[in-house]
């Protein structure tokens, strides 16, 4: 019996520490690093600047839904066009943006950074269709 006891023991001993430091929540850490069912990492970075520097004004209900789409819808709302920033109309609309084409948003609101162009760019870019 002690044997066993003591065989139970050693086994906890070695595999206690196993059990035991952070515990990723797979959902959470593949989101973060690889991107979500909703879209890739580079368009939920993309939807965050959308989301607080486009949807805090455009309060009309097709504008609220943004918030929850996916890129998917983004793409089939024809509001962007993967790889093709001038086809994209999200993106031509915003003042600065690096095409040819006028944008006349935000209006009467702060520009977006570089930073925050580049992160779009980035997106719609590199949209896999």
């Amino acid at each position: 019996m002690n044997k066993l006891i003591t065989a139970v023991t050693l086994m906890l001993l070695f595999l206690g520490p196993i059990g035991c430091g952070k515990v990723y929540n797979s959902s959470t850490y593949d989101a973060s690093t690889y991107g979500s069912a909703d879209g890739s990492a580079q368009f939920l970075a993309a939807k965050t600047i959308i989301k607080n520097s486009c949807a805090n004004c455009h309060t009309r209900p097709s504008h609220e839904a943004w918030s929850g789409m996916s890129e998917k819808d983004f793409i089939s709302k024809g509001l962007v066009a993967a790889g093709n920033l001038a086809g994209s109309s999200l993106y031509t609309k915003i003042q600065g943006n690096r095409t040819s084409t006028p944008g006349n948003m935000p209006d009467g609101g702060s520009l977006l950074t570089g930073s925050e162009l580049d992160t779009l760019e980035s997106w719609i870019l590199n949209i896999t269709p």
